[in-house]
């Protein structure tokens, strides 16, 4: 029986449609890293300018309800299917992510896609400022990752409740102030 797409499997189809369209006619080719079941394959984005990791994980390689139970754990991870990872990893294959590799980042790398097979490590980063025409495949991988991780439902926990009373007094300050603003502005009008 067929199910209806997750939102992450149609935003994964839409970015390699738009793939197929853009580079080539048939798609990707399955590129060297295969997703093996039981094994953990990672893909993770670090963004070095602003500090923001984000990960995805197969779902074979764990539960997804060990990777969101665990408190102390990565809070950007989302664990998506095999077959959304595997789709993943040839798209990045098809924008070279693979064919030079490199276990260290570069110096002066604004972002890297760091992909985490077993003992094997890939990095495809980005060091130029901007949208540089001799970065667009990394900017292509980078939209298309994205789509998969804004695509995938996570549910972490924390051990960190949340201080209502704390974020209150802070919504009413900030009123406050805001009203104390008008007033002045419209002391000036008259």
């Amino acid at each position: 029986m067929a199910t209806a797409p997750t939102r992450t499997s149609a935003l994964l189809l839409a970015a390699l449609a738009t793939l197929a369209i853009t580079s080539c006619a048939s798609g990707p080719a399955p590129g060297p890293v295969r997703v093996t079941p039981g094994q953990r394959t990672t893909v993770r984005l670090v963004q070095f300018t602003t500090n923001q990791a984000f990960s995805l994980q197969n779902v074979s390689s764990g539960t997804a309800a060990d990777v969101y139970s665990d408190a102390e754990g990565d809070r950007f991870a989302k664990v998506v299917t095999d077959a959304e990872m595997q789709a993943l990893l040839d798209v990045l294959a098809a924008k070279g992510a693979f064919a030079n590799p490199s276990a260290t980042v570069p110096t002066g790398a604004r972002d890297a896609l760091i992909v985490q097979q077993g003992e094997r490590r890939w990095l495809f980063a980005r060091q130029r400022f901007g949208l540089q025409e001799a970065e667009l495949p990394f900017h292509e991988a980078k939209a298309c990752f994205l789509s998969v991780w804004n695509g995938a439902t996570a549910y972490h926990s924390s051990k960190q409740a949340p201080d209502f009373p704390a974020e209150s007094d802070r919504m009413r300050a900030d009123s406050a102030a805001q009203r104390e603003k008008a007033r002045a502005l419209d002391g000036r009008k008259q």
